[in-house]
């Protein structure tokens, strides 16, 4: 470990808190298009930033160890500030309130670098709070139509953070810090019943079954635009919690949490896709396919090995841009009072790109290569081959062949030959598709710099 502080370190922290103070100037000055800039551009440098500790190979714990610096974390931090730019972007014109949303997006974006960066189980459960209580009042406040997906969100985060807060203070008279190294050296029947709420708990935020019934009707009652950052993003961060409690505090019970993973993921893929095979509104579908995207990423987990981390982290990474990718073309699509899988037909004629792009982010997500979605499956697969599970590999496959039909439904409307006048697509649309369509692709046909990088993260943990 480091025995200095480095001025990068130093650097990214003051850009976080910039970032959330000038977002919170954003409600006086009401300069949109200024804001859009300034905020983006902050990402940016955060981004940078990050990826600079990361190459350096960079561990420290400071800020009276509250952070925890090292290539885990910086990646998060990088990968999730990609996403907030994306989904900025595309709120930028389609949110009804963009100061209002511009304000939140700092808070959630402090809980987001909280989570990645925690040093104790404390920052964790703030850290979830922060990102998901002002996403909730995101939904709220642009209209009253998306009320009811407000309140069924806030109330299912207020229970998933009453379940961790729970777990802490089960867990506090053993360490007063609660820090992530001292909880794996606990003892006795209480840490284990503290860190099984603390799964239940995540469970709720990474929809993972059977805690994810309220993910379709958020999903679709939401603005398209905050239904891109909960499934690309805020379900990420769950993870990332989930990664570190248990790759660093559960060593001691890793054989027994792996089981229930193994189990939690059959349960998600299948309910996720066979759910999906019947839904008409577009939004709806996506939104169970994200459940079964999850049950994919759980595999990993199941895994319990660095190979299996680095697996679901190439997943998470490949799902955060084509699930953005693919809601930013819903957002667009709904404004023109296309909804359903009905309304799709012919969409090829109306706007080449827009179907050409949701068609490529669907089949990465079946798993078909040269594909980004194909590689991390084959990752993932290969890490459960790897430790026996051959029965999981399997299932896992057996649902990506189940997915194929609801996918396929949808591929066949777009292409299906009806006459339609041709529209073109506003420009913050077409830039967030054709990032996520570029890192699909790209990555998809040469992944090995992305797997590098993904290894050493995993190592890190």
């Amino acid at each position: 470990m480091q025995q200095y502080i480095s001025m990068d370190e130093y650097a990214l922290c003051i850009m976080i808190l910039l970032f959330i103070f000038v977002n919170a100037l954003s409600i006086f000055h009401k300069r949109k298009k200024a804001q859009l800039i300034i905020s983006t551009t902050f990402l940016a440098v955060i981004t940078v930033l990050a990826i600079v500790l990361l190459e350096s190979n960079t561990y420290d714990i400071f800020a009276a160890n509250l952070l925890n610096i090292y290539p885990f974390s910086m990646f998060f931090v990088a990968l999730f500030s990609v996403g907030l730019i994306m989904v900025n972007i595309i709120s930028y014109r389609y949110s009804k309130d963009y100061f209002a949303f511009s304000l939140l997006l700092g808070f959630v974006a402090f809980g987001m670098y909280s989570v990645a960066m925690a040093y104790s189980l404390i920052e964790i459960v703030l850290g979830i709070e922060l990102v998901s209580l002002p996403t909730a009042f995101m939904i709220m406040v642009n209209g009253k139509e998306n009320i009811e997906a407000a309140v069924k969100l806030f109330i299912l985060s207020a229970i998933g953070i009453t379940v961790l807060a729970f777990a802490l203070v089960l867990l506090f008279p053993f360490d007063p810090q609660l820090s992530l190294t001292s909880i794996s050296s606990m003892t006795g029947y209480l840490p284990v019943l503290a860190l099984l709420l603390v799964i239940a708990g995540l469970a709720f935020e990474a929809s993972i079954f059977p805690f994810n019934l309220w993910v379709p009707d958020v999903y679709s009652g939401a603005p398209a635009n905050i239904t891109a950052m909960l499934a690309g993003i805020n379900k990420k961060v769950a993870f990332v919690a989930l990664f570190e409690i248990l790759f660093i505090t559960m060593i001691p019970f890793s054989a027994a949490f792996s089981s229930m993973f193994q189990v939690l993921a059959v349960f998600t893929m299948f309910f996720g896709n066979i759910v999906a095979l019947v839904q008409d509104n577009v939004k709806r579908l996506f939104a169970y396919s994200s459940i079964s995207q999850a049950g994919y990423i759980a595999i990993g987990i199941a895994a319990a090995t660095a190979y299996g981390v680095e697996s679901s982290i190439f997943q998470i990474a490949a799902h955060l841009f084509m699930i953005i990718g693919t809601f930013a073309i819903i957002l667009w699509l709904e404004t023109k009072n296309i909804k359903t899988v009905q309304d799709y037909l012919g969409l090829s004629s109306r706007n080449r790109f827009a179907a050409f792009a949701l068609t490529i982010f669907m089949l990465s997500m079946i798993g078909v290569p040269p594909l980004m979605g194909f590689v991390g499956k084959f990752l993932l697969f290969t890490s459960a081959i790897n430790q026996g599970l051959l029965y999981l590999t399997l299932i896992a496959i057996i649902n990506s062949f189940i997915s194929i039909y609801y996918y396929a439904r949808v591929m066949m409307s777009i292409y299906s030959k009806r006459p339609h006048e041709k529209v073109s697509m506003d420009w913050s649309i077409a830039t967030v598709s054709l990032i996520s369509l570029i890192v699909v692709i790209l990555f998809g046909l040469y992944p090995q710099p992305f797997i590098s990088i993904a290894s050493t993260v995993s190592m890190s943990l």
